[in-house]
């Protein structure tokens, strides 16, 4: 009897554990693929490309649109979702470097900011910034750049990290700054050189280019080009060591952001391609560049 007491009181002496939550169920992709392969087949049907609607609604991937907001001002809080200004680099972070100089800071994305459909970038949490080279002709205008894209880099801050509003360095581009809004779009392929579409689709033809060009605007919101976060990259007017990454058959990189509402130089737009494997376990390290000019 006396050692049951004994048991019974160092047992009731012991911390009571913390109770794990239940971790948040995750929203089911059903619905927006379903929704998505609707909007594929309609767009193909208006489009008069319904012989290639099952190709299509196969190689379905989401995007998001992104827009500037019209707040013009820096939030206060660390880490949301912005074009330009001053970015939030984590303590002891490096702002990166081309060429001997300070890259540009574009703009950065808090991914949990960012709709259901985009779970690639979702599931892994934190802020991701942009930054690019950019070359100027007159060093000391920094509202319009010659060239862009020979370096490109994205940092990727993790959940919990300690960050700092760092100032942006002289002599790079002056963003300004704004919140960003974000709307989830399907979208396909878009149409390669001769008359096939990029991978994965490209053994597909397709001679009514007018008429696919339309069916993908249709589908990403769009009668012009505007910044992409996920889904498709963009055919380049000119190739690249990067570019040539999008276009072969096996281990295609991914299309990762691209920006063009500010105009990065000379009037064209900064694409932003990552491998498939990269992308998957979170590592950023290994991104690169497309710069198309005006």
């Amino acid at each position: 009897m006396l050692l049951a007491l004994i048991a019974a009181a160092a047992l009731s002496a012991q911390p009571t554990p913390t109770p794990v939550p239940e971790p948040l169920p995750t929203a089911t992709p059903t619905a927006p693929r379903v929704a998505a392969t609707k909007d594929v087949r309609k767009a193909a049907r208006q489009a008069g490309l319904e012989a290639i609607a099952d190709e299509l609604v196969g190689a379905v991937r989401p995007a998001a649109i992104v827009r500037p907001g019209k707040d013009a001002q820096m939030p206060a809080e660390r880490g949301t979702s912005r074009y330009g200004g001053d970015p939030d680099l984590p303590i002891g972070t490096r702002w990166p470097r081309c060429k001997g100089k300070p890259q540009s800071f574009l703009a950065q994305v808090r991914v949990r900011a960012l709709p259901a459909e985009l779970k690639d970038l979702r599931r892994l949490e934190g802020t991701l910034l942009f930054f690019t080279h950019v070359e100027f002709e007159d060093p000391d205008d920094t509202e319009y750049g010659l060239w862009a894209g020979d370096c490109s880099k994205v940092i990727h801050v993790r959940p919990g990290a300690s960050v700092r509003r760092q100032t942006r360095p002289q002599r790079t581009l002056d963003v300004d700054s704004a919140p960003m809004r974000f709307s989830a779009r399907p979208d396909v392929p878009g149409l390669g050189d001769g008359d096939h579409l990029m991978p994965p689709l490209h053994e597909v033809q397709v001679k009514e280019w007018e008429a696919y060009w339309n069916l993908r605007d249709a589908l990403l919101g769009r009668t012009v080009d505007e910044d992409k976060l996920l889904g498709y990259s963009e055919p380049p007017n000119g190739d690249n060591a990067c570019s040539a990454r999008a276009g072969r058959p096996e281990n295609t990189w991914r299309h990762l952001f691209m920006f063009t509402t500010w105009e990065v130089a000379d009037g064209g737009r900064l694409q932003f391609l990552i491998s498939p494997s990269a992308l998957a376990k979170g590592r950023f390290t290994g991104v690169c560049g497309i710069f198309d000019s005006a």
